[in-house]
Parts: C-alpha cells; structure tokens; sequence
C-alpha cells in the first residue's frame, strides 16, 4: 500500500517537521475538544461506532460487508459494532426487496439526529483549524489536506 512504500523514505527533516506539527495539532484538538465536545460526551460513542455512523450517512442502505472493508475490520467485529448501534436505535438493518439474502444498514432517525450533532461539532473543531490561517490561505490548506486524504485513503 501507499503507506507501506512511503515508510522507507521517513527520515527526512521535513518528515520530522510535519510529525511534531501533526501531533501538536492533535494533541491542541483533543484538548479542545474537551469544551466543545458536549454530543460525543453525552453519547459516549467509540470512534469505530463514529466512524459507522458517518459511513452510514454517507452510504445508506450498504452491506455489512462494505462497511466492514471501510473501517479495516473483519466481518464479525463490524457486526459487534452495528449489534451496539442497533441495541441504542440508532442503526437498522432491512432486508431489501432485490435481494432477500442480504441486510441493507441504515441509520434510524435518532441515528441521523445523533450523527448530525456529532458532525456539527466537527465542524467547530475544523473551524478552530481554519481560524490559525489567514483567510487567503485556507483554501490551499483545504485543498492540500484533500489531497492528502485522498492519497492516504484505503
């Protein structure tokens, strides 16, 4: 994989910035989010169950399967995770009427409410990150970080 390859070349002096300056980053949003963070609190969601649920808005009606290739887990751990979302009414799993063999998961309405707090938060902490740049350079920071994602993604 990308990553796998790249791990040769990580000795530079521009690695190491870009290490210190990733993990200031993180460790500042984490403190942060301490305030800010009041849904992911009171829901008290695990980041794979996080990461579910933004799956699942943004793939509604996938598979099991799918959803277990996007988080990296195998099958049966992404069943534990969705049993627990299930439990809270949260996920649902239908059958659908192409293909009676397979479950089809979607986000409830208290899923989609849940998820939507959960996001708008996130999107206070982007905000944070945007707010440290001067207006004329968020978008090449913006496009840049895609760009990243992109290249990183599995």
């Amino acid at each position: 994989s990308f990553l796998r390859r790249s791990y040769v070349n990580c000795m530079s002096n521009q690695t190491r910035d870009l290490q210190k300056a990733v993990t200031t980053i993180l460790r500042a949003l984490k403190i942060a989010e301490t305030e800010i963070r009041v849904a992911h609190k009171e829901l008290n969601f695990q980041a794979v169950e996080i990461q579910t649920l933004r799956y699942l808005s943004e793939h509604p009606s996938c598979r099991l399967s799918e959803l277990g290739s996007f988080l990296g887990i195998v099958p049966t751990t992404a069943s534990s995770v969705v049993d627990r979302l299930v439990e809270r009414d949260l996920v649902e799993r239908r059958r659908p009427e192409t293909d009676r063999r397979s479950i089809a998961l979607s986000l409830t309405a208290d899923g989609r409410e849940a998820f939507g707090r959960l996001e708008a938060e996130e999107m206070v902490t982007m905000q944070v990150m945007l707010d440290a740049l001067p207006e004329d350079e968020r978008e090449t920071f913006v496009r840049q970080m895609t760009r990243i994602a992109d290249k990183v993604s599995i």
